[in-house]
């Protein structure tokens, strides 16, 4: 594993989406990267956030702005990673 995929691993593990969102991007734009290992990290931090948004969502919590935030940060995730908004891998 490299050690960007690495630093994004540990920061969805304590929680921190937007840093590890943000070294994914960060990453993906330099030409030398190891895109697979980036992207497989990202794909774990799009499932913690759907995983997430679902379980606000069981508990009837799915508004406000925390919500908003997960979800869009869901999204903007989504986009490097070529998934939907259910994991599944769109069409090129």
């Amino acid at each position: 594993m490299s050690e960007i995929s690495d630093l994004i691993r540990v920061n969805i593990s304590v929680g921190g989406y937007e840093k590890a969102y943000s070294i994914g991007r960060d990453a993906l734009q330099e030409s030398e990267c190891d895109r697979d290992e980036i992207i497989a990290a990202l794909c774990e931090l799009t499932a913690r956030l759907r995983s997430d948004c679902m379980g606000l969502a069981v508990k009837k919590n799915d508004f406000g702005a925390d919500y908003d935030a997960l979800e869009n940060l869901l999204r903007k995730a989504n986009e490097l990673t070529g998934q939907d908004m259910y994991g599944f891998f769109k069409a090129k």
